[in-house]
């Protein structure tokens, strides 16, 4: 009986028999697959990065936008307050311009209205032809001036007024008191507050 020699294998861990030790393509699948995910992370990190620093632009435009729209508003109700003063100024410019026109052609009426009343009372109040028509002629003269705004003043018993009348002399009256007015030897005309002529007046001492 010959001897036989036994080889005796060295105890491997059960823990390593157990795990399959990885394939070398598998770990380099996994390396890629790591290095993708990574690049994949950057990349996304990059469009994130530029994303905010785009709607940043955005706001600030907007920002912009919105001061600028806020300029041309307040000029707009710079420029509508400004056309609508001038309206005004223009309007009253116009009223105070017929004002002026309509006093200064009165003015030149006048005389005729007074030569117009002179004859009238030395005609006295019996009715003729020629008397008649010259009332009608004065009457629509007087009907022109109301169309106008023009009123008359100055009468008998009425309160003297340095500013509508003048007073070319003075009188006793019984009836009246003093400073009153006792006589109108020409009348007055204003429109408004504009005096076209002032009233020749006696008065009550």
């Amino acid at each position: 009986m010959s001897d036989e020699v036994k080889i005796e294998q060295p105890d491997v861990p059960e823990a390593e028999k157990a795990e399959p030790q990885p394939e070398p393509e598998k770990a380099a699948e996994s390396k890629d697959t790591a290095a993708k995910e990574s690049k994949k992370d950057k990349k996304s990190a990059k469009e994130e990065a530029r994303l905010n620093a785009e709607l940043q632009d955005v706001r600030m435009q907007l920002g912009d936008a919105r001061r600028a729209l806020e300029a041309e508003r307040d000029k707009f109700l710079r420029l509508a307050a400004d056309f609508d003063n001038y309206k005004k100024r223009t309007a009253a410019e116009k009223e105070s311009l017929r004002g002026v026109v309509v006093s200064d052609t009165l003015q030149m009426m006048l005389p005729v209205i007074d030569n117009i009343e002179r004859a009238l009372a030395a005609a006295g109040e019996e009715s003729t032809p020629l008397r008649d028509g010259v009332d009608m002629v004065y009457n629509q003269a007087m009907d022109a001036f109301e169309k106008f705004g023009v009123t008359r003043f100055g009468a008998r018993g009425d309160v003297f007024d340095p500013n509508i009348h003048n007073a070319v002399m003075t009188c006793e009256d019984d009836e009246l008191e003093s400073g009153a007015i006792a006589d109108v030897l020409q009348p007055g005309y204003k429109i408004g507050d504009r005096i076209i002529r002032h009233a020749l007046v006696k008065v009550v001492e």
